[in-house]
């Protein structure tokens, strides 16, 4: 599914208008209609229910006074707190024709806050059309900033209009305040403030109206490049009868320490349980006496000392169709050689790589050795925001959910970047998946391990990297939502639930 920014819309809308004779009134008539279609899927009769509809000053407003005349037709107990006078001219057609309708309109600036107050609390449901998608600044108006907050305490039930009104349609910010929906209905394609934090929280249930925007404009032009990851646009690997263990791939995971012994054994059995046929482990002899007492079928390379040569050669007797994951696990010690590691596996090699937990921080004191790769070579890099900011070198709150800073990134560095979070950023720079699959079982340690061991599972099965990105972080996420009491699981419970998800996609 598209994803659109706020600009996108607006030039959707402003061509819809200038090249398919489709005026912003009938446009403002569907999406109110629309609105009261999706109350009406949602709770049923509506001839039962109070509404109070809150409209602003501008587009998103005239959404609202054409919602409360459609909900004339079902109910008499329809009301508008009116935050001022409509300020553009399609707004101020349908205040009038509410109104000539038999609508009641309170002015906000006119009944107080006690009056708005017992207005809000004794509605069944109450709409938010106070702004749209187009909100950029700070709210700064304490009387509306009372109004959003009487709206969060005393609503029965919130529908918002487009966004929740406060929310940056662009980045999922609050801006100062906003409203907490319990359904949003957005118009033609959700926006990335429905998918990112904190305003997917707010959105509450999203539901996507179409109101007439011309299939068109999408289709000739190469502006549409972000998109939701759902289950309709996945592949799956090929499983034919006849196969053999080596049709199926084969993963090495180098990685592991003396501090951490888990990490890649979680990413082996991520790739053994997601199908690949041989699945190999590069590390440390308790790393790899571990591995083999729980799974004998993982084949081990015990590595005492850090030794250059003797990983190259273990590299170099895999598959040239391996998948290569590097740094579970690692620890930041002997830096000079595992930066020598990652500049043989980014430039020597043809294998696939996906960089890693501690790779990452390593790769981050080397970021040029990105720029020394072939323009074939495929590079995954799967950072949580706080390797990313190292990246980047960005404070962690600026990387976090900024799918602009990840486009830039491997834009310039011709990389895949899996920016991992409650939504997860996928980017090669030319196109971008935002994916909302998963809950907190995945907010765990090992969590980021396993999705590595998905992913090279995937590719070592034939899948291109980048659609074996989109279909593991989605599945990944899928599997978190098997846990049956969410959040009270290891990391090693979630690996055990894969072969589940998997059979049924």
């Amino acid at each position: 599914m598209l994803v659109i920014t706020s600009e996108q819309m607006r030039k959707v809308e402003n061509l819809s208008i200038e090249n398919f004779m489709i005026n912003k009134d009938l446009l403002m008539e569907r999406a109110g209609i629309s609105v009261v279609q999706a109350l009406w899927n949602e709770f049923g009769r509506l001839d039962d229910k109070n509404f109070v509809i809150i409209c602003g000053t501008g587009n998103n407003g005239g959404d609202g006074y054409v919602i409360a005349r459609d909900l004339l037709n079902y109910t008499e107990a329809v009301r508008v707190i009116a935050i001022g006078e409509p300020k553009t001219d399609v707004s101020k057609v349908n205040y009038e024709r509410f109104v000539k309708h038999g609508g009641i309109v309170y002015k906000y600036d006119e009944i107080g806050l006690e009056k708005a107050t017992e207005t809000i609390s004794s509605s069944d449901i109450v709409v938010d059309a106070i702004f749209g998608t187009g909100i950029k600044s700070e709210i700064v108006d304490e009387s509306l900033v009372r109004l959003i907050e009487l709206i969060n305490i005393y609503s029965n039930c919130t529908v918002s209009v487009d966004i929740p009104s406060g929310v940056n349609a662009d980045n999922g910010k609050i801006m100062g305040v906003a409203v907490q929906a319990y359904l949003t209905v957005t118009f033609g394609f959700p926006k990335p403030g429905h998918l990112l934090f904190p305003g997917r929280d707010l959105t509450g249930k999203l539901k996507v109206a179409q109101i007439g925007i011309p299939s068109q404009i999408f289709s000739s032009s190469n502006d549409f490049r972000r998109f939701l990851i759902t289950g309709d646009n996945l592949k799956k690997p090929v499983r034919p009868k006849w196969a053999h263990k080596k049709s199926f791939g084969e993963v090495l995971i180098i990685g592991g320490s003396k501090q951490y012994l888990g990490a890649p054994i979680l990413s082996a059995l991520g790739a053994l349980k997601s199908g690949t046929g041989v699945v190999k482990i590069l590390s440390t002899s308790d790393v790899c006496n571990i591995a083999i007492s729980h799974d004998p079928s993982l084949i081990c390379y015990k590595m005492e000392q850090f030794d250059l040569s003797y990983i190259k050669s273990i590299v170099e007797s895999c598959s040239q169709k391996a998948t290569v994951v590097v740094g579970p696990g690692w620890s930041q010690d002997n830096m000079p050689e595992k930066i020598a590691v990652l500049k043989f596996l980014i430039n020597d090699i043809n294998n696939p790589v996906i960089i890693d937990a501690d790779g990452l921080n390593i790769l981050s004191h080397n970021l040029e050795l990105l720029k020394e790769k072939s323009h074939n070579k495929q590079v995954i890099l799967t950072p949580h925001p706080g390797e990313f900011s190292r990246l980047v070198h960005f404070d962690a709150e600026q990387v976090k959910q900024n799918y602009t800073l990840a486009e830039e990134f491997s834009n310039y560095y011709e990389v895949i970047t899996v920016l991992k979070d409650a939504t997860t950023i996928v980017t090669d720079g030319k196109h971008t998946y935002f994916n909302i699959s998963g809950n907190t079982s995945l907010s765990k340690a090992g969590s980021g391990d396993i999705l590595s061991g998905i992913i090279a599972s995937l590719i070592s099965q034939g899948l291109e990297p980048f659609e074996a990105v989109k279909t593991g972080v989605y599945l990944f996420g899928l599997v978190g939502e098997t846990i049956p009491n969410e959040g009270a699981n290891s990391s090693y419970d979630v690996v055990c639930k894969i072969p589940e998800i998997f059979s049924k996609i």
